[in-house]
């Protein structure tokens, strides 16, 4: 529930019981519930490009307005609107209200000396401006709280969001963001106001290609693949019975339970499934080889890992409609040891059951890292028994803006409805078995030193409440923050209270708590914790003003001579307290950027979160030069929680790029990061330049030096950050199907990717590297890819209740008639005229005058609709 808002920090502006505005009463608590009943809000869009940016020198603005209308007539005073917006407004201008920021993504307005109440039917506007682009509404938070001094908050209705019931989609109805070119334009070099529906009908066109190659599919690839056309399928609609030599059953149960589900069950008189493990260490961990010719089927691995993939391999192979799997001969091993994906649950909690059901399908295809993020400045996830405020304060948000019961309300979470919550020791021991039974290895996170306001606040509980109990060598055990500290900061997320101390040895006594307590509950697994991820980025400004860190820097043994390298001191300390515990050190590349190498462990993983425009691969190369393991993370590529499609109505962040579908994953060139400079763009799609030359100063210093000679990345993960994501089967919309392509670059080294020239290149969109016949070569594949998912892991997708992406219809009209098709093959598509009934549509329609047509795609089994497009009858292409 929902608690009452009794103390309001110093920066907010207390409320007198005696209005200040002549003819109006203080609010009470029947009117503040009607007019959160019946407030009708409207957050609109008016411009991305507006004349002027007031308040900020940024390239990029958007002037919006928030439009407030009450049916009746209520001249009220002495109440808050709090609101979640993403990025502060840099100016806002109002005659009767007023916009301020207050922590996080956190705003309110209230009414300003002008304010002359509600009038019955008459909107209260503020318009504002914000150094931002808004070109989704993915970034619009819902439950704006009506709140007053001693009153109960209520969330205004009109500002909740819902669930669609034929889409399952998220609809906010109090979001006003126009499809308008005019207004979805963010630059006047904007590019992407050139995608069209009919340019990518072009895009996405596929005509003359053949299924032959879907029977034999298998997502992701394998390395080498011999098909045996004229040999009779084997038909596994008897089921399958094992023989196993060198593994035991539980090593492959996970596999086999997803063959189960499928419908391919262990029979006595089944197809039979022969699987050797030779346990020989020579070789590459989870290679294998599968035959199914001569009716069986033969799996050889080297190891239980290559025989669970050998598994999974044959549950690729297999059609749902035949039951059948093509005659083949496999030889497989993956591209990188470390195939992984990112999961946010601290800034809105996923349920324990959300995570076991991504651990099924991530084992599905291959993938076999989860890097599991625990903590941010929104949440705390994880059960420490010996530090209980961490989840008992941590691990929930409500209206209590002092922090004294729980976290601020943050990112629209005024009511819980499962967007809280944290992992007990027992629910984190079972995601680790499960985890293990997938061979997939969990990498936890707590983001440190920024991004740790859950901790901060958490810590800070627990000094007063122990303080008040007269324990103060308790109370200051494990205080993260120092209570003198007078520095004002902002955070890149816009807060000014989220960073650790990292000047008081007590701050490393809790890193050091939590760290041991996390890598015993592995121990306990028996999953040992062999990699953390400290985070370690994004510390904006903190501890200026902090006493204990003036006294620290004054301290000439500590090796710190200024305040700005106490961030590498306390990546260098953490680093070295971990490696200490026999476990690899890993974290975010910009902070890692400011350690001494001599400082640090000699075993380190930087996951390398940088743009490809943003120079990438100097990042990649200063960091391998370090010899460090390199973890791909480019944004444009691997952040899945960015949208698919340039469309108002997706949902996702869109700083690293506008668009990220699975055509423009499977592009992607992880070995070459220069060499993407051929057909990538950045984020308004502006060609860009990638040199990779040996660069040097006017002091002959080097800037720039290519990759070491031989050296290859170790992996590639992808990134479902939270922020915008609200609902377990939303996350699943997020990261499926785009998280196969993401899999395949993983597992498979395409032919047709550029060699890295270990020498140094420059590469732009003039230049031809990538062949004209690799291009080619590039097309083929991807529709081999894209059919296999079409035609038959989206039935299995179906078949095991998984939420996917149906992607949206695009349309050309040629030659007077409407053709329509989707970035998927083999989904059904259905149209509607003029809003009549729904029609399959099984050719081109043809046009008359004044006819409006609706589009849709649907799921394979018919069960659910994607998004409703109206189409572009003018049938301009401009991409």
């Amino acid at each position: 529930m929902d608690r009452i808002l009794a103390v309001l920090l110093p920066t907010m502006v207390m409320v007198s019981p005696v209005s200040a505005n002549t003819g109006l009463e203080n609010i009470n608590q029947q009117q503040l519930n009607q007019l959160a009943d019946t407030l009708d809000v409207k957050y609109r869009l008016l411009s991305n490009m507006p004349e002027q940016c007031p308040g900020s020198n940024a390239e990029f603005c958007y002037h919006a307005q928030i439009e407030i209308t009450s049916p009746f007539t209520a001249n009220v005073d002495g109440w808050k609107i709090l609101y979640s917006q993403v990025y502060p407004a840099t100016q806002s201008r109002s005659k009767q209200l007023t916009l301020s920021h207050f922590n996080g993504d956190l705003n309110h307005i209230a009414p300003s000396s002008d304010f002359t109440g509600f009038k019955a039917g008459k909107s209260q506007v503020i318009e504002f401006w914000v150094a931002s682009s808004l070109l989704n509404e993915g970034e619009l938070m819902p439950n704006y709280i009506l709140t007053a001094q001693g009153l109960a908050p209520k969330v205004i209705k009109s500002t909740q969001s819902y669930i669609e019931p034929d889409t399952g989609l998220e609809i906010k109805p109090y979001a006003a963001v126009s499809a308008k070119s005019s207004v979805m334009q963010s630059h006047p070099d904007d590019h992407y106001a050139k995608y069209t529906s009919a340019a990518l009908f072009d895009k996405y066109d596929i005509e003359g290609y053949t299924l032959d190659s879907v029977q034999h599919a298998i997502v992701p690839t394998p390395e080498a693949m011999e098909v045996f056309k004229r040999d009779t399928p084997l038909s596994l609609s008897k089921g399958i019975k094992l023989h196993l030599t060198g593994l035991e059953y539980g090593d492959i149960a996970a596999a086999l339970q997803r063959l189960d589900s499928l419908g391919v069950k262990q029979t006595h008189n089944g197809i039979a499934v022969n699987i050797t493990v030779s346990g020989k260490p020579q070789g590459h961990a989870g290679a294998y080889q599968l035959s199914t010719r001569k009716g069986k089927i033969q799996i050889n691995a080297q190891d239980s890992a290559g025989a669970f993939y050998g598994l999974q391999s044959v549950a690729s192979l297999l059609s749902l409609d035949t039951m059948q799997v093509a005659a083949v001969k496999v030889e497989d091993k993956p591209r990188y040891d470390y195939r992984g994906l990112h999961l946010d649950v601290a800034r809105n909690f996923r349920s324990k059951e959300f995570v076991l059901r991504l651990l099924s399908k991530m084992s599905a295809y291959k993938l076999n890292k989860l890097h599991f993020h625990l903590a941010d400045d929104e949440g705390w996830r994880i059960e420490i028994p010996d530090l209980p405020e961490l989840t008992a304060l941590s691990s929930h948000r409500c209206v209590d803006l002092d922090d004294k019961h729980c976290l601020q309300p943050q990112l629209g979470s005024a009511i819980n409805t499962g967007r809280d919550g944290y992992y007990s020791v027992a629910d984190y021991q079972e995601i680790l078995n499960f985890a293990k039974q997938h061979h997939i290895e969990i990498i936890p996170s707590l983001d440190m030193p920024g991004h740790s306001r859950a901790a901060v606040k958490a810590m800070e509980k627990r000094f007063y409440t122990l303080t008040k109990e007269g324990e103060h060598d308790a109370a200051r055990q494990y205080l993260v923050s120092d209570p003198q500290d007078a520095t004002e900061y902002r955070s890149i997320q816009h807060y000014n209270d989220n960073t650790l101390n990292v000047c008081m040895e007590s701050t490393y006594a809790f890193v050091d708590k939590v760290i041991t307590e996390v890598a015993a509950q592995h121990k306990k697994a028996g999953s040992p914790l062999n990699i953390y991820h400290i985070g370690a980025d994004e510390t904006a400004g903190a501890w200026v003003e902090s006493p204990a860190c003036k006294r620290f820097i004054a301290d000439k043994s500590n090796d710190v001579h200024d305040v700005e390298e106490l961030t590498g001191y306390f990546i260098e300390r953490v680093a070295a307290m971990i490696a200490e515990k026999g476990i690899e050190v890993a974290g975010w590349n910009d902070g890692l950027s400011e350690t001494r190498q001599d400082k640090m462990p000699h075993k380190v993983a930087s996951y390398v979160w940088a743009t490809l425009p943003q120079n990438a691969h100097k990042v990649v190369s200063a960091h391998a030069r370090r010899g460090w393991d390199i973890i791909l993370a480019t944004p444009d590529v691997t952040y899945l929680d960015f949208p698919y499609e340039l469309d108002p109505k997706e949902s996702g962040y869109k700083w690293g790029a506008r668009r990220t579908n699975s055509q423009t994953i499977f592009e992607f060139m992880p070995d070459n990061l220069p060499a993407n400079a051929e057909v990538k763009k950045d984020t308004i799609g502006r060609h860009y330049v990638a040199d990779d030359r040996t660069q040097v100063d006017k002091h002959g210093k080097f800037t720039h030096q290519p990759l070491p000679e031989g050296f290859r990345v170790a992996g590639i993960q992808g990134h479902l950050w939270s922020e915008v994501i609200r609902k377990d089967h939303l996350a699943e919309y997020m990261l499926f199907p785009r998280l196969l392509a993401l899999a395949e670059k993983a597992w498979h080294r395409a032919k047709w990717e550029v060699p890295y020239n270990y020498a140094g290149e420059k590469y732009d969109h003039t230049t031809s590297f990538l062949t004209a016949q690799m291009r080619e070569q590039r097309e083929q594949q991807w529709q081999d890819f894209i059919h296999a998912v079409g035609h038959k892991e989206l039935e299995k997708f179906d078949r095991l209740g998984v939420f996917y992406r149906i992607p949206n219809v695009v349309s050309k009209v040629i030659n007077g008639r409407l053709h329509a098709s989707t970035i998927i093959p083999g989904l059904p598509i259905q149209y509607r005229l003029n809003d009549g009934k729904w029609q399959e549509y099984l050719e081109p329609l043809q046009l008359t005058s004044g006819t409006v047509v609706k589009l849709r795609a649907l799921s394979p089994d018919r069960r659910r609709p994607g998004r409703i497009e109206v189409a572009d009858l003018t049938g301009k292409a401009r991409l």
